[in-house]
């Protein structure tokens, strides 16, 4: 049976796991942007911050990702055709 103490661990491990799925694709998001516009990290970082603002990068990186997947239709290198 679980002790009492296991359920508070438990929630933090899947709040962890939620903000580290979240600052990947936010990541990932960049990365697409850095192709895209032939730009550096943190010019990326500011452009996804200055359009989507601190509550709409994480949903604008998820859409990005979306989009390079569905061109990508199972290639082997999702980012290939915007080099």
């Amino acid at each position: 049976m679980a002790t009492p103490d296991q359920h508070p661990r438990e929630a933090s491990a899947r709040r962890l796991l939620t903000r580290l799925r979240l600052r990947t694709a936010l990541n990932e998001g960049v990365g697409i942007l850095q192709v895209w516009n032939t730009c550096g990290q943190q010019q990326a970082r500011d452009q996804l911050l200055a359009d989507n603002g601190t509550a709409g990068q994480d949903a604008e990186a998820g859409r990005m990702i979306a989009l390079v997947n569905a061109t990508a239709d199972n290639s082997a290198d999702p980012d290939a055709q915007w080099d």
